[in-house]
């Protein structure tokens, strides 16, 4: 049996609560009633842990048992609280859009106590989502809310999805067309998808962007005015507070746009969401017998051509593209400044004729 080391909370304060070691778990030591209970905190045995313990969970636990705290709450499964989360939540864009995501979440644990979940089975469940890192931060988001309304509830000392870390996602390449190919695509396409392709190519939209358009929103100035996003129709303002923003249009696309017939408000009338639009793309795709990217590669090319062709800086294309600092679009297409052509001349000297070089000395 592993050894326990019992270590009082504060130094003769009998009946108060004390927290011991248990195999290299911190468990709590404290009386209800006359009942000794001895409750695992499900934290390891680190000096971090230890200072929570200490600071926060013991004079919280200390303040339900002196007010009888302690005896209200009987512990609730993890759906109860994941209905309250749901109800807290606002019916906005942002709600509307993850509602999907919290239902699975809430689902995935259906029938468990939540005071039985422990930190490791939270873990061992984001591993189990075959998804990108990047995008198990919505469930995350939303276990780690969920436990802590039990935490408000009374029913748990410590939220244990606190502070869980996922690892980076490899960085994948960026997938663009070449010039030839968005010709060949344009040249191709038909329909509906036709405005929406030359949209996409010449501006760098992203797919809401273009589908929460207006004709009035192109003006005689020569700019496109974004000034909303369209999906599942769910109306919104953008993605970061610079998507709001004017985007340059050659007067060509004006004209395919022009020839769309609808009574919509919007141009792309009840076309709200990129899936409406997967079945033309694969098509556009097939006859221009070309890779099958995603739709949203046509940001990618936009952006990453702009770059190739030295037309805009860093600084010109986050603007363009409405991110939130250049630093952005930086980590996006650091790739494509890497590898661009850099052709300083066979006679580049950057501190002037006189440096000595290799050759220099080989000739001595």
């Amino acid at each position: 049996m592993a050894h326990s080391k019992v270590v009082t909370n504060q130094k003769g304060n009998k009946g108060m609560t004390t927290h011991y070691i248990k195999g290299s778990i911190i468990w709590l030591n404290y009386y209800v009633d006359g009942v000794r209970i001895r409750k695992s905190t499900k934290l390891n045995n680190t000096p971090q842990n230890i200072k929570i313990v200490k600071t926060q969970i013991i004079p919280a636990l200390d303040i339900k048992i002196a007010t009888g705290g302690i005896y209200k709450k009987k512990p609730k499964t993890f759906e109860y609280y994941g209905n309250i989360f749901l109800k807290l939540k606002d019916s906005n864009r942002s709600f509307l859009l993850k509602r999907g995501y919290f239902d699975k979440v809430i689902d995935d644990f259906r029938g468990k106590n939540i005071d039985t979940i422990t930190r490791l089975d939270i873990k061992e469940y984001l591993i189990s989502l075959n998804i990108k890192n990047k995008s198990k931060t919505v469930y995350k988001s939303c276990i780690k809310e969920i436990f802590e309304l039990a935490v408000d509830d009374g029913v748990l000392n410590y939220n244990p999805a606190l502070s869980i870390k996922l690892k980076s996602d490899e960085r994948e390449d960026i997938q663009y067309y070449t010039k030839e190919q968005v010709k060949k695509l344009l040249s191709v396409a038909s329909g509906i998808i036709k405005p929406y392709l030359f949209i996409a190519f010449n501006t760098g939209m992203r797919v809401g962007e273009i589908l929460g358009l207006q004709i009035g929103d192109f003006k005689d100035d020569g700019y496109i005015y974004i000034k909303r996003t369209r999906t599942k129709g769910v109306i919104g303002s953008g993605k970061t507070n610079n998507a709001i923003r004017k985007v340059p249009y050659p007067a060509f696309i004006l004209n395919e746009v022009k020839k769309v017939q609808t009574n919509h408000i919007f141009i792309f009338g009840n076309i709200d969401d990129a899936s409406l639009l997967r079945s033309q793309w694969r098509d556009v795709c097939i006859d221009a017998g070309l890779p099958r990217y995603k739709l949203y590669s046509t940001r990618h090319t936009f952006a990453t051509l702009m770059l190739k062709e030295n037309i805009v800086s860093i600084n010109e294309l986050a603007g363009l593209l409405g991110h939130s600092s250049p630093k952005v679009t930086l980590e996006h297409y650091a790739s494509v400044i890497e590898s661009k052509n850099i052709d300083l001349g066979v006679n580049f000297s950057l501190f002037g004729h006189d440096t000595v070089t290799v050759e220099d000395f080989k000739a001595n």
